[in-house]
């Protein structure tokens, strides 16, 4: 799988860990996506696949790192709902990732 490593993500984030938080388990105790917090966006970005369950490019996870970052406007989303709006906005949106 082409996972993104933090030097590929094309904005800045918070890589502190934030009390609560457990990087090492953030699939599992966290619901909700935290687009400020540098390894949420990270785990979140590398487990992304396509519907057929084939696994995405680096550019197709950038292009959702962007969509998330300038697109995106709630305060605290949850998981599906993120993926849910990433895809009913991936037409739309995607043609105009200026990466």
């Amino acid at each position: 799988m082409p996972a993104l490593k933090r030097s590929d993500l094309r904005y800045s984030y918070n890589w502190k860990v934030s009390e609560g938080d457990n990087p090492k388990l953030i699939a599992q105790d966290a619901h909700h996506l935290s687009r400020n917090e540098g390894y949420e966006m990270l785990l979140y970005l590398n487990g992304l696949t396509a519907q057929n369950g084939a696994d995405l490019a680096v550019k197709t996870r950038l292009i959702v790192e962007w969509m998330l970052k300038e697109h995106f406007k709630s305060t605290a989303p949850g998981r599906p709902t993120v993926t849910q709006w990433v895809v009913d906005n991936w037409e739309r949106l995607s043609p105009h990732y200026p990466g």
